[in-house]
């Protein structure tokens, strides 16, 4: 194992975690809120960057003593026990210190809630514990939302950004954190990709925030609303969610939700200078997971006008709008109550929260790709039914995939199949009183990254009322649909760290 690796990739993300943290304190004692509490906390935030610190500096102490003189390969990934490694340890070190503020700041919660709160925003999902978000300091308001903003394109590619490393393990880590295809990742210098959807990410929070302050939200509203829209997260500052909001600062947060669920490498190709814009534009037609979310939305926001139509108590038009799109881009805001909907507008939106955004996004969910391809497999076996000889190998956005897609695609729909499975019985076991509804939906909205679900964990709910076991069961959901199963479940293969 090399462990000098291991202890750098560790020191670095402890000292991003400790820069995060200063950052959101300083945030939260310039922005002033006066609808939230204005405690900024100061002592908790400073026990938590002392220990965060002191953390990085063992670490960076453990790396200087397993440091191998003139041994200039001891800084790379050489096996594959290094590669899982570094692809988990940012969620298990970072969900851990993430929690720290939690625990130190008003309202000191205990040490499974903190946990929850801090991985729920370090996966994007958006669940909370807190009941009250007006009685939390402003500062621990600026902490919920950067870990989303922070884990929107994911920290494992943050840190790689960092270390600088690329190659064929820095590749399989990349597309593992965020679903990106691998001729994306083929097709462009991994380093420089990263670079660019970091660049673009920025200034699409920075647009969003400036157009939410235009609509009438505060600038702490607005800050604190984009970094959770762009990462498409879900986290706020009011207990209502959006509700409060205005039409405008709705339309334009729907804007982004869907602009942050597709593919962002083909932003990319899109803003490519050095092609011509005809090349640019086939890019476009031919990428066909954008086609199918965009026709995917469209189709469940006319079946839900339809239904809210003849709803006689149907929500405002732009609140019905909103949710479906929230809901179809795992963002987890709410505007009113969908969990009042008919049954058929619900199973709707339940549907939206399995198939969740583009690959190479922000979004949660199995990704469209991985609809696309499983739909396209099953009529290629089909065909091969009665034609055994015909050799047909599916595509997505006109690119051949390879059999190790197929392979990974085999896994996760039927790891997420079993994990929602037992996942649902053991919450249903954890929770005798709640609501099979309930119990099903909390369990999908967690492993898919959206948040709020249905009955007794529906938008105008929380999940302070969960016990220990299911609170601690439930991020481990959440970091298991984050990195699509493969990474999580190999740390427990005894052939990988035994001979690989």
């Amino acid at each position: 194992m090399n462990f000098h690796f291991i202890f750098n990739s560790i020191f670095r993300l402890l000292v991003m975690t400790t820069i995060a943290m200063i950052l959101s304190f300083a945030l939260g004692y310039c922005l002033s809120s006066e609808s939230h509490n204005e405690s900024i906390a100061a002592d908790g935030w400073i026990l938590s960057i002392i220990i965060t610190a002191s953390s990085a500096l063992i670490m960076l102490i453990a790396w200087w003593m397993t440091k191998k003189p003139k041994d200039e390969s001891s800084s790379k990934i050489e096996t594959k026990k290094e590669l899982v490694a570094t692809s988990t340890i940012p969620w298990l070190i970072c969900g851990i210190y993430a929690a720290l503020p939690y625990i130190f700041c008003s309202p000191h919660l205990p040490l499974e809630k903190a946990l929850f709160e801090a991985v729920s925003g370090l996966t994007t999902t958006g669940a909370t514990v807190i009941t009250d978000l007006r009685e939390i300091p402003k500062t621990l308001l600026v902490w919920r939302s950067l870990t989303q903003w922070l884990g929107g394109l994911g920290i494992i590619i943050l840190s790689f950004l960092i270390i600088g490393r690329s190659g064929g393990a820095g590749r399989t880590m990349v597309g593992a954190e965020s679903s990106l295809l691998s001729h994306d990742l083929k097709e462009r210098s991994l380093k420089s990709l990263i670079r660019n959807l970091w660049a673009l990410y920025i200034a699409l929070t920075i647009i969003c925030a400036g157009g939410l302050w235009a609509f009438g939200l505060s600038p702490f509203q607005a800050i604190n609303h984009a970094l959770t829209t762009t990462a498409t997260a879900g986290f706020g500052t009011e207990n209502d969610s959006f509700t409060r909001f205005g039409t405008g600062a709705k339309l334009w947060t729907m804007f982004f939700m869907l602009v942050c669920s597709l593919s962002f490498p083909l932003y990319l190709v899109l803003m490519n200078r050095k092609k011509k814009t005809k090349h640019r534009l086939q890019e476009l037609r031919q990428h066909e997971e954008t086609r199918w979310f965009l026709i995917i939305a469209a189709t469940a926001i006319s079946a839900v006008l339809v239904l809210n139509y003849f709803d006689p108590v149907g929500q405002p038009v732009i609140d019905a709008l909103f949710n479906v799109v929230s809901i179809a881009t795992t963002t987890g805001y709410a505007a009113g109550d969908y969990d009042q909907w008919p049954l058929l507008g619900k199973e709707l939106l339940l549907v939206l929260m399995v198939i969740g955004g583009c690959g190479g996004s922000t979004a949660g969910g199995l990704k469209v790709w991985r609809i696309i391809l499983w739909i396209r497999f099953l009529r290629s076996e089909l065909i091969r039914a009665f034609r055994p000889r015909m050799i047909s190998r599916p595509t997505i956005n006109k690119h051949p995939v390879d059999e190790g897609t197929f392979g990974q695609l085999f896994i996760v729909l039927t790891t997420a199949s079993f994990f929602l499975a037992t996942g649902s019985l053991a919450i249903q076991l954890f929770e005798p009183s709640m609501s099979t509804v309930g119990c099903v939906s909390a369990v999908i909205a967690s492993m898919f990254n959206i948040g709020p679900a249905f009955a007794e964990f529906g938008p105008t709910q929380n999940y302070a009322h969960l016990s220990t076991a299911s609170t601690l069961m439930l991020p481990v959901m959440m970091i298991l649909g984050r990195l699509g199963f493969v990474f999580v479940l190999v740390l427990f293969s005894r052939t990988l760290w035994k001979h690989y």
